[in-house]
């Protein structure tokens, strides 16, 4: 059973368009909370050098980072 071309087509491009909208947005939610993290860590004072850790820990930056990324999946998992 075959879909028709002219009604898949409009709702996967409209389907994309919203994976696409949604990918942007938590892309700027992201960006806005490492701002945020960054400025609040400037006004208390502390100065963390992600990238002097991630080279004297380098797996625990790995599982770090694992943990963040599996923890985004399942949220985007539950929102889409």
């Amino acid at each position: 059973m075959a879909i028709e071309e002219g009604v898949a087509g409009p709702a996967m491009r409209q389907a994309a368009e919203q994976g696409r909208a949604a990918v942007a947005k938590a892309g700027q939610t992201v960006k806005e909370g490492y701002e945020a993290v960054q400025q609040y860590a400037e006004d208390k004072g502390l100065d963390f050098d992600l990238q002097g850790f991630v080279q004297r820990e380098p797996w625990l930056a790995l599982a770090a980072a694992f943990v963040v990324g599996y923890t985004f999946a399942r949220i985007m998992r539950r929102v889409f």
